[in-house]
């Protein structure tokens, strides 16, 4: 059977986040031996949106690949890096949300002889920013390139509006991991279809956190009525969140997924 394992990790916060994923990779790629590494890379940062230089830092871990968000426009220095060639063909953004900002939404990523298409789609409930509907626009991407497995980072708030889109396309993608919430859910699965699928991966950043960020300033957010923008847990453990998707390249769907935690010492 041909095979390829894709490492797929959940948002990684700030600092902390970069740190725990580049001690984790060599003990998970010892022990899993994946064919490709991909990162959501929104709050990469300083929790906010992309730098070369952070970047840079995974390249060296050994990461192919990265998606991100809605948030990773609010770093207008890191925008740059959608056009620069180290990254342009490894580096993805929600494809149905602002159509005329840089980046491109989906990529072919090639290793090895192997191939899959990475898809990144945002969520439209709870979400601020205006998007198509990430199931119209699946129906078209797969349309156009339905010969390869399809990978989709669905970044999205609610839990419904993720499970509703991966029966939607279940049989059609081989992989759907929800992202944006930086919190595991337990549900990771192969839907009858043969789509692996989980609501949400989870984070890489602060343990002791409110979703990868200082605790306290989080706390006080909902306390106050000013709306603040708060920094990314600096120092603790940290918890490196991620899963495991082993697919059949030749029938494009999902083998098994496996859902990863490690909470490392810092």
């Amino acid at each position: 059977m041909n095979q390829a394992k894709i490492l797929f990790f959940g948002d990684i916060v700030g600092a902390l986040g970069r740190k725990g994923v580049i001690q984790a990779l060599p003990e998970l790629k010892a022990e899993l031996q994946p064919d490709f590494i991909i990162a959501n890379v929104e709050n990469l940062s300083h929790g906010r949106g992309i730098s070369a230089k952070a970047l840079k830092e995974l390249d060296a871990a050994g990461c192919d690949a990265y998606t991100s968000g809605n948030h990773v426009w609010q770093n207008q220095v890191g925008l740059a890096c959608f056009s620069d060639e180290q990254w342009k063909d490894h580096l993805v953004r929600p494809a149905n949300i602002f159509p005329n900002y840089p980046g491109r939404g989906f990529t072919v990523i090639s290793k090895n002889k192997k191939s899959f298409l990475l898809l990144n789609l945002a969520g439209q409930l709870f979400m601020k920013e205006e998007a198509e509907k990430p199931f119209t626009f699946f129906d078209r991407t797969f349309k156009e390139h339905h010969d390869l497995p399809i990978v989709i980072d669905l970044h999205a708030e609610a839990t419904s509006e993720k499970e509703a889109f991966a029966h939607y396309v279940d049989g059609r993608a081989a992989g759907v991991f929800g992202t944006h919430t930086h919190v595991p859910t337990a549900d990771a699965k192969i839907l009858s279809g043969g789509t692996g699928y989980i609501s949400d991966v989870g984070r890489c950043g602060g343990h002791d956190s409110v979703v990868g960020f200082e605790k306290n300033a989080a706390v006080k957010r909902f306390l106050e009525p000013e709306e603040k923008a708060y920094d990314p847990t600096p120092e603790g453990p940290i918890e490196v969140d991620g899963v495991l998707l082993t697919l059949d390249l030749d029938s494009r769907r999902a083998i098994s997924l496996d859902q990863i935690r490690k909470i490392l010492d810092n």
